[in-house]
């Protein structure tokens, strides 16, 4: 990575560090603005935050298709695991899934982590970043179908992200 790109790609990590800080205090003035931009500094001062690289194609129609169909899989699994809390809670199954993705590309994979995460029902355990293999607890599953329903969620989330981000769609896993 050349001296350009990783000054851009730690201004972003910067700003972002500068963002977060401001929604933590829930205002913008001077001070707030200062103490962040001071905060952001003494964290790459203090540690060793890595590069993350930018995603150089990003596909604005197919970025909102992902986030559209992530709230609607956020609705959707609200809905079945409220159902099941309230119906029938004490015969609610999980269990663990390991999904091999396709991509390689770390920020995909941690968008996919965030992602899976975020929705009710599911919550990611590991992730093997060397082989993109992942390791999710799904609930509710009853059965190898729904298992495999678990796995299929996890891929079309990494699917919909790769076009997303512009990012070329890998080979089927062996």
């Amino acid at each position: 990575m050349n001296v350009l790109s990783r000054i851009a790609a730690r201004t972003g990590m910067a700003l972002w560090l500068l963002g977060v800080w401001l929604l933590l205090w829930g205002r913008v003035d001077g001070a707030t603005v200062l103490s962040g931009i001071a905060v952001a500094y003494a964290a790459y001062a203090v540690t060793r935050l890595p590069t993350v690289p930018f995603i150089k194609r990003l596909r604005p129609v197919r970025l909102t298709e992902a986030l559209l169909e992530f709230g609607w899989d956020l609705f959707a699994s609200s809905v079945v695991i409220g159902k099941h809390a309230l119906w029938r809670p004490s015969r609610v199954q999980g269990a663990l899934v390991r999904v091999r993705a396709r991509s390689q590309s770390d920020v995909v994979l941690l968008a996919v982590t965030t992602s899976t995460s975020l929705r009710p029902g599911t919550l990611v355990l590991d992730v093997d970043w060397e082989n993109s293999l992942f390791l999710i607890h799904g609930m509710p599953v009853d059965d190898p179908a729904d298992a495999e329903a678990v796995r299929r969620g996890l891929l079309a989330t990494e699917r919909r992200l790769l076009r997303a981000l512009g990012a070329p769609e890998p080979e089927e896993p062996a």
